[in-house]
């Protein structure tokens, strides 16, 4: 221990502490008047433990340890402060340190000239401030109390630091929690009360650049929120302000228009509209209450145009109203989409425009089709399958004074007796096991001031087929578990694609349920049968595959699938077409991408009438020779056969029976 007596001789009261200091380490007593207990208790805890000065730590200042983004800020806000602070500061003899909250320094900062730099040159040393590694100090101490504390000359536990004054106070965040500390080291003889004081400022100064920077990072976080669930909106929005500058936008206003997000910050014409933004300056507002809707037009920078509504709402800000407006653009097909989402897309997406026809047993069937919808009439539709049995369903709807109201459909034959029963009428909460809470609506009461389409209703179990007539004698539901009825109000469209007057015959469903459903009866034709309607579907089906419209069939092409029957109708016709502009590397398609039962199907048709004379010696012979290659032209089909030949189904199998055939 080197005590010098006359070292502090001119400062009474660091020589006061070097006496308390010397006796401590005596094991005498001590003045309490000189030291404070807090003082004296970490002299004992330094003492206890047996700390040892290690002042440098191996892997450097501060370790290797990546600090934390609070911490990266904290040193970003408070390091700014120093540098700022000591850039003015005319003493040269200070160092300036920010420490973490256990004390391990994250920056250190001097004042002193070049001469100097050894006078504090053991303090900028130190990597740690913690108690257990340099013994008691202000920083120690500032994280015991949580205040601003000073250590100065023989405060110090350890003597190498006898000979400086440190002023450290706790930083805290805006939650009031410790983020770290800082301050002040100098030498002994220049301590001053002042120092605290100006230690006690600087926290102060990082702390409300703390506060600062957390009021931005919440109000980015807010503007960030915001414009997220700006964006998550279907309408394209736009924030004008009093100079008619745009001021905010969210992703779907800058996809309707075809701009990018730099026309926010200048004016609001460079939005492109019919009427012109002018114009529209002049609308009268909208409230939250009460929408206008203007009808406009948005036009993008490809000069497409899109109908919208349009509605602008005045703003206040703080309390204060202001010249400010949000815009509102709202897309006609958004609506239409949202409604058909909104009605669990129970609604008709086709009207009559969109059936393709130029032959006359079409507009046969268009025309009847408007008297089933005028009059709400039960209609039954009978076609093959693909013929578009739905979507003239759907037609008659969309045409009728139904077409406000619902277009139900449900597949009569795809599920069983006892589903598709709770599925039509609906159940009562606790009507059978499995059922769901609450119960469920049926598909008639789903239906109740629209459509409700059956398709494939011969193929309705025959027990439902009773239940089914009762409803539309009544006009009322029960639902399956309940007691009371319902009253429903619905217009009746089926569909088959069997005859269902031979259904009748067989045993298959029920007359009185026909005569019940059978008000109007639409026979729809099979492609075959609708003249000049082929060329027609393939151009839209080319067209609508190859939207480009560059793309063509060769006459060979167009030929062989005029020569087809198709037994899939429509949509089978739909399904090659796609397929061969897949399959087509070509701008002009060929027989090559014809589907191979289609080339094999036209070859054996040509092939009919080449009668084998040997094999066909009588009249009988080439009848049952043709009938037979005509079964085979349709795969099978005997009942398309009959029809092709126009003879009855007896007659074909009488000719396929034949034991000399």
């Amino acid at each position: 221990m080197g005590y010098n007596p006359f070292y502090n001789i001119e400062n009474p009261q660091l020589m006061g502490y070097e006496y308390a200091w010397t006796n401590f380490m005596k094991g005498h007593g001590i003045n309490d008047t000189t030291i404070s207990p807090a003082i004296f208790q970490s002299w004992e805890r330094c003492r206890d433990r047996r700390t040892r000065f290690s002042p440098v730590d191996p892997e450097g200042a501060g370790g290797r340890r990546k600090p934390d983004l609070v911490t990266a800020a904290f040193v970003e806000d408070a390091s700014g402060i120093l540098r700022d602070i000591f850039r003015d500061l005319e003493s040269d003899c200070f160092y300036g340190i920010i420490t973490d909250r256990t004390g391990r320094k994250l920056f250190g900062l001097g004042t002193e000239a070049d001469k100097d730099l050894d006078r504090l040159k053991r303090i900028s040393e130190i990597d740690s401030f913690a108690e257990e590694r340099i013994g008691t100090n202000c920083f120690s101490l500032a994280l015991e109390l949580r205040k601003a504390y000073c250590v100065a000359g023989a405060q110090h536990y350890f003597e190498p630091l006898h000979k400086y004054a440190g002023y450290a106070a706790p930083v805290l965040d805006v939650e009031g929690q410790m983020v770290g500390m800082v301050g002040l080291y100098t030498l002994a003889d220049r301590m001053d009360a002042y120092i605290i004081s100006f230690v006690t400022a600087v926290e102060r100064a990082i702390e409300n650049a703390l506060k600062w920077r957390s009021s931005q990072a919440s109000v980015e976080k807010q503007r960030e929120e915001k414009q997220y669930i700006l964006d998550t909106v279907s309408d394209g929005v736009v924030y004008v302000d009093d100079s008619s500058r745009i001021i905010h936008g969210n992703r779907r206003l800058f996809d309707l228009f075809g701009v990018k997000e730099d026309v926010v910050g200048g004016d609001i014409s460079q939005l492109v509209t019919t009427p012109p933004i002018a114009e529209l300056k002049k609308y009268p507002y909208s409230s939250i209450c009460s929408n206008c809707d203007n009808k406009i037009s948005i036009i993008n920078h490809r000069g497409e145009s899109r109908q919208c509504f349009f509605n602008r709402y005045k703003i206040a800000e703080n309390g204060e109203h202001r010249d400010n407006e949000v815009w509102v653009f709202t897309v006609y097909s958004d609506i239409k989409k949202w409604a058909r989402k909104l009605s669990g897309g129970n609604t008709s997406r086709y009207t009559f425009h969109d059936i393709k026809s130029n032959s006359q047993a079409m507009k046969s069937v268009i025309e009847l089709a408007k008297k089933s919808s005028t009059f709400e009439a039960g209609t039954i539709i009978e076609g093959d399958s693909g013929t578009g049995k739905e979507m003239l369903a759907q037609a008659i709807h969309s045409y009728g004074p139904r077409k406000n109201g619902p277009f139900i459909a449900i597949d009569c034959g795809a599920l069983p007796s006892g589903l598709l029963e709770s599925e039509l009428f609906g159940y009562e909460e606790g009507a059978f096991t499995g059922a769901k809470h609450g119960g469920k609506k049926g598909k008639f009461e789903l239906a109740n001031k629209g459509i409700l389409f059956l398709d494939e209703i011969t193929n309705m179990p025959y027990d439902i087929q009773a239940k089914l007539l009762r409803v539309l004698q009544e006009r009322k539901i029960v639902p399956i578990g309940g007691a009371e009825p319902i009253e429903v109000d619905v217009q009746i469209i089926a569909a088959t694609n069997k005859d269902i007057v031979e259904e009748i015959a067989l045993g298959n469903f029920r007359q009185d349920l026909f005569y019940r459903l059978n008000l109007l009866h639409i026979k729809l034709p099979a492609l075959k049968e609708r003249e000049n309607d082929l060329q027609i579907f393939l151009e839209y089906f080319l067209h609508k595959y190859s939207p480009k419209g560059n793309r063509v069939l060769d006459k060979e092409t167009v030929d062989i699938l005029s020569a087809y029957d198709w037994p899939g109708n429509i949509r089978q016709l739909e399904n090659v077409i796609e397929r061969m502009t897949i399959i087509s590397n070509s701008r002009v398609i060929g027989r090559e991408s014809i589907p191979d039962e289609i080339l094999k199907s036209v070859s054996v048709a040509k092939d009919v009438l080449a009668f084998d004379v040997e094999e066909c010696r009588t009249l009988s012979d080439m009848c049952a020779y043709y009938v037979r290659k005509t079964v085979d032209l349709h795969g099978g089909n005997i009942k398309r056969a009959a029809e092709t030949l126009k003879i009855s189904r007896a007659t074909v199998y009488k000719y396929l029976n034949r034991n000399d055939a």
